[in-house]
């Protein structure tokens, strides 16, 4: 899993920390702010120093939820469980028979009523079956 680096992790005490403080302790034990993850301190030789994320303690989805994950890795878990959610649903159904309630009348074809020149106003003529034509009024 993609982990961006950490500049700013907890001591053991709970206490904020930077990697560059960090770096003149140490052998101590490091956190992230974030997830609790434990973290490797490691010195730049060209750049300043930084936390890893120690992958080989912490499951999964403690990780999925660190705000040090690779945000591509959190957009593509979103993509996956949309795509899951979208195959689980029916294929639509496409109406070709609609009623406009503002001119009332019934046609076929594309949502675009003849008379009043627009779709706004119509619904697909099952519904209007279902809701109109054949309940009866309470009384």
């Amino acid at each position: 899993m993609r982990m961006l680096k950490c500049y700013l992790a907890n001591d053991r005490e709970g206490h904020f920390v930077t990697a560059g403080e960090a770096m003149s302790a140490p052998g101590k034990i490091w956190s992230c702010a974030s997830c609790g993850c434990r973290l490797i301190l490691h010195a730049g030789m060209h750049e300043d120093p930084w936390f890893e994320h120690d992958q080989q303690t912490v499951s999964r989805h403690v990780l999925m939820a660190c705000a040090h994950l690779d945000p591509e890795v959190k957009a593509e878990a979103r993509h996956n469980k949309l795509r899951s959610i979208i195959r689980g649903l029916e294929a639509p159904v496409m109406s070709l028979a609609w009623y406009c309630v503002w001119c009332g009348d019934h046609y076929q074809g594309v949502k675009y009523c003849p008379r009043c020149l627009t779709g706004i106003y119509s619904i697909e003529e099952a519904n209007w079956q279902r809701n109109y034509c054949c309940n009866p009024l309470p009384g």
